[in-house]
């Protein structure tokens, strides 16, 4: 049951990915035709952005107090639906408010999802079952954007169609799955605070991570356009970067479990910003995705590591409030990526990727500064599994 559980799992998450990557690297090209300045791409990322860092530790409640299976459908039926909200001629800043939806329901999933691969996974192979969960992400970057890009060359509006229907399929896939929540219980949940103090360190450790991915979703896309990229290239740019952290993210998990986390993660953040003070003097979109290809193998591998501790770091039954307080506060990192990098990038490129790798060394230097004091004594909370619903 366990591993069914967890297969059924990734393949829906692959089929979400696929359908969010279908859009996301074409948003701002899809936005400048219709007039939008990079600081309206910027403003419209941010705005997704805060609506998933704002939707993520309740979807978290709710998952532990209700159940991990109806917030993921939940999440993915909204979030199918509000594809098509993208395709009438709404007002340029109209786009502000629907992606601040969209990211909502785009973000009430991973809280759930991680929750649920968390209570089912014995708490040493946790790196390697969010390692697995990663490769499902990074194959929705390889098929999604190069797929999408493909199609938005006839059509760029048959893009939102297709990532409707996809993530659709996922929703229904996810009534398949059992539902795990907490029993009732007369204990005071963990609050958002004592979480936050217990994680400072692995937050510390992401920040790097999460300020880079909320830049590079706002400003690669249009920095590959400037290069004389087609949109099929920067699809291919996505793919190339997902391809080789698709082949390592589980062993990369796997490794973490074995050796321990905080090698994996100080390593892929110094890759990153590495990579990140080079893209601005590169010309060559070739040379652009090659770079790509090579760093998409360091930079995602620390990831399943650190979010492995997250969930080690987590008190019995709270798992899906752990996970949400986690990722609220990266997305929130994430928006000052966005509006930062958009900002920075309408100055000048080479701003915008050398503000990455500040981020990234300073994160690399965490582990320098005492900060790790461990968690708190963890207490006992008894866990309801209800079977999937019978067809």
């Amino acid at each position: 049951m366990r591993q069914r559980t967890l297969w059924t799992l990734y393949g829906c998450n692959l089929l979400a990915s696929v359908g969010f990557w279908f859009f996301l690297p074409l948003l701002p090209i899809f936005l400048s035709r219709r007039g939008g300045s990079a600081t309206l791409v910027g403003a419209v990322f941010a705005a997704g952005l805060l609506g998933s860092a704002a939707i993520r530790y309740p979807a978290g409640w709710a998952a532990d107090r209700f159940g991990t299976r109806p917030v993921m459908i939940g999440a993915l039926a909204l979030e199918a639906v509000l594809f098509l909200a993208y395709l009438p001629h709404l007002p340029l800043y109209a786009f502000i408010a629907v992606r601040l939806l969209h990211g909502a329901a785009a973000g009430a999933f991973l809280p759930a999802a991680n929750g649920l691969i968390a209570e089912v996974s014995p708490p040493e192979e946790l790196g390697k079952a969010f390692g697995m969960m990663q490769s499902t992400i990074m194959a929705g970057i390889i098929i999604g954007p190069a797929v999408g890009g493909l199609i938005a060359l006839v059509n760029l509006s048959v893009v939102f169609v297709v990532a409707a229907i996809v993530t659709g399929l996922a929703a229904v896939a996810i009534l398949t799955l059992p539902n795990v929540r907490v029993a009732p219980t007369t204990e005071v949940p963990a609050g958002v605070m004592r979480i936050a103090r217990v994680l400072l360190p692995l937050i510390l450790l992401g920040a790097g991570t999460s300020y880079m991915i909320g830049t590079f979703d706002t400003i690669w896309s249009l920095y590959m356009t400037y290069r004389g990229a087609t949109t099929l290239a920067v699809g291919i740019s996505f793919a190339t970067f997902g391809l080789p952290a698709l082949l390592v993210s589980a062993r990369a998990g796997a490794l973490g479990d074995r050796f321990g986390a905080m090698k994996l993660i100080v390593r892929a953040l110094l890759v990153t910003g590495l990579f990140s003070a080079i893209y601005p003097f590169i010309a060559s979109v070739p040379w652009l995705i090659a770079l790509g290809l090579i760093e998409g193998a360091f930079t995602i591998s620390g990831a399943p590591s650190l979010i492995a501790e997250v969930s080690r770091h987590a008190e019995p039954g709270h798992q899906g409030r752990t996970q949400g307080v986690f990722q609220t506060i990266q997305t929130a990192i994430q928006i000052i990526g966005s509006l930062a990098g958009g900002y920075l990038y309408s100055i000048s490129a080479t701003y915008a990727f050398l503000a990455i790798t500040t981020f990234c060394v300073l994160g690399a230097a965490t582990p320098l500064l005492p900060w790790w004091k461990g968690r708190p004594k963890a207490r006992s909370v008894a866990h309801v599994v209800e079977p999937p619903p019978t067809v």
